[in-house]
This record gives C-alpha cells, structure tokens and sequence, in this order.
C-alpha cells in the first residue's frame, strides 16, 4: 500500500533527550526487524503507521516547551509549564473561573482556580494561536484568552501569564502580572474533547 498524503508538523521545537531518542531508536529497531522477518502483518502495519502520523498533524503539541518572550528572565524564564498533550485547534474553548457574584478575582486565585480546569492550556498553544494564519480558531464571541497553564517569570522577578486580546479583527499578545486582577473578560483558554 502507498499513499501520497504529506504529513509534516510544525509545532515541535524541542529536540527529544538522549534517553528518548535511545527508546525511539530501540522501539522502532524492533517494529522494523518484525515488520522485515514477515511476522507482522504488511497492510496493518503500514495502516498503523499512517494514522499515527495523521494524528499529529495539524495538532498543537502542548507538551514541548514554548517560544520563551524577550521580556522573560534570560536565567529561569519558566516558573511552572504544565504539559497537556497534543491539542486539535479547531478543539479551542473558554471558560470562566468567576462564580456567581464574583466580578474580579486577584491573579493568583484566578490562575489557581484556572489551572484546575479540565484540558486548561499552556503557553504551546498561546504560541501557535497567537500567529495570524490561526486566528480562525479562535472565538468571536471572547475578547481576552488567558492561557493559564505556563508561569513565566521576569527579570524583577514577577510571575506572568500570556494572554491574547482581541483588537478590532486582530489579535494581540499580552502578559498579566499575577499581581494584577483578573475579570469577567478574562476567559481560560482551553481544549475540549
């Protein structure tokens, strides 16, 4: 079976460890000697290996380290990256963390609360929605998209989140201190299933 499908993904910016690269190299040594000896069975083999790489394409991999931004400490610029897999962009939604009655929150409970959401993303994704070609994924009925799961530190010391306002038909880049307070406008950037 041949296909003529391209597959290419260009959200990886991490080159993998040497431990990894060890494991991958081993794995797919022994896929290949089963695949060679006849003991695996040709198609499903190579069916195997094209889903595998169809799913990754077009994905947001949430779980390689994101774009550090110039105004991040040249030394320590990541205070907490929490991986949260590869992300379908088209699977983008938002969320409140206010409850009822709660108009602003300071931001350490507002990220706190915002890191407890169910597939809450991480700066990976503010990297990939943030380019123009992608801000077709995102809502139009939201004006600030926080992206709660990276905590960026600078220089001074301040821990910061990325953000994306929205401005007229574009798309800004922001940080918010966690000093700062957060509002109603404020959504958590997050991927459904």
């Amino acid at each position: 079976m041949t296909t003529n499908k391209v597959v290419t993904n260009d959200q990886i910016r991490v080159k993998p460890t040497a431990e990894q690269t060890e494991i991958y190299t081993r794995r797919e040594s022994e896929l290949r000697q089963r695949f060679l000896k006849g003991v695996l069975e040709t198609s499903a083999v190579l069916d195997g290996l094209q889903t595998l790489l169809e799913m990754t394409r077009g994905c947001i991999n949430c779980n390689g380290q994101p774009g550090i931004p110039d105004w991040a400490d040249r030394e320590n610029p990541i205070i907490l990256h929490i991986p949260c897999g590869m992300v379908d962009p088209s699977h983008l939604s938002t969320e409140t963390v206010l409850g009822e009655g709660e108009d602003c929150l300071d931001g350490e409970e507002y990220i706190a609360r915002a890191q407890k959401i169910e597939g809450a993303m991480n700066a990976c994704a503010f990297d990939f929605y943030s380019r123009p070609e992608n801000w077709k994924y995102l809502p139009k009925d939201v004006d600030v998209i926080i992206f709660s799961n990276t905590i960026f530190r600078r220089s001074d010391g301040g821990r910061y989140v990325r953000y994306l306002v929205r401005d007229g038909a574009w798309w800004r880049r922001g940080f918010s201190w966690l000093s700062d307070r957060f509002n109603r406008h404020d959504r958590v950037a997050r991927a459904r299933k």
